[in-house]
This record gives C-alpha cells, sequence and structure tokens, in this order.
C-alpha cells in the first residue's frame, strides 16, 4: 500500500529561528506537545540519529530522525510493529517573502499486511490533535 498522510498548515508572525528551539529543546517542545515525557537523541541532531521517544501512558519507542534541515524541516521516523513506518513531520515553509507558515504532517506507509480500514483508523487515532498541537505552537511563537 502507498503512503497515507494527513497535514495542517497554520500561518504565523514567527520567524524561523524563533520557532526552530520548539521543535529541537525538550524544554520548549513540551510546551506545545503537552503528553511528551521524554526526547533524546544520541548523538548530533542531524539526519540519520537515533533516540528515545516517550508520551504519556506509552512505551518508550525508538525514534529516528528521517529528516533534519536546520529551521526548515525536522522529521521523525517510528517503526511499528506489524503497522509500518510512522513520519512525524514538523516544517517552517515559506509562504512568500518574510511570511511562513507551521506545517504539520503525519504519514504512515502500511505494513504489507495492515488492511485499508486498519490503516485509516490508525492514522485517524493519531492525528486527532495536529491541529491542537500547531495551533498551541504558534501561540507560543507569537506570544
Amino acid at each position: 500500500m502507498n503512503t497515507i498522510s494527513i497535514s495542517f498548515v497554520l500561518p504565523t508572525k514567527a520567524k524561523p529561528s524563533k520557532i526552530w528551539p520548539y521543535y529541537t529543546d525538550l524544554n520548549f517542545r513540551k510546551l506545545w506537545e503537552t503528553d511528551l515525557e521524554d526526547f533524546r537523541i544520541t548523538g548530533e541532531l542531524k539526519t540519520g540519529s537515533k533516540g528515545i521517544f516517550k508520551l504519556q501512558n506509552m512505551p518508550e519507542m525508538d525514534v529516528t530522525l528521517s529528516k533534519i534541515i536546520n529551521e526548515q524541516e525536522f522529521t521523525e521516523q517510528f517503526d511499528m510493529p506489524d503497522i509500518g513506518l510512522l513520519y512525524f513531520s514538523h516544517q517552517i515553509i515559506e509562504l512568500s517573502h518574510n511570511q511562513y507558515a507551521l506545517k504539520s504532517e503525519i504519514s504512515l506507509k502500511p505494513d504489507s499486511k495492515l488492511d485499508t480500514h486498519a490503516s485509516y483508523n490508525f492514522i485517524k487515532q493519531i492525528s486527532d490533535d495536529i491541529i491542537d498541537k500547531t495551533y498551541k505552537l504558534n501561540s507560543l511563537v507569537e506570544g
């Protein structure tokens, strides 16, 4: 099955340099991703680095930084057994000269054994708060 995804784009008055630490620094990230308990990367903050990611009421998960572009994109990859590869992408996109937006995207490359209905249910369940978290982040960076 092909990758399925959902994304949300919200214009912001904040500049990339103001937004970026809210993706990369655990203390800032917990302010908008309020269910995050732990997020540690081993080594440098760069594409391919690995670490641990822990949400409330969930077990620790291994995470790989699948794409890091300074002040543009911070994408995490999770290998979910029997589900597939899950990506959370946090992006700062340029709408026009000096005008930016926050883009949040969740993508799933389903395991070949996962049927379409199960894929739909899984991505719907985890994407329910994408809009709330993006608005929360925007209020912090514009504040």
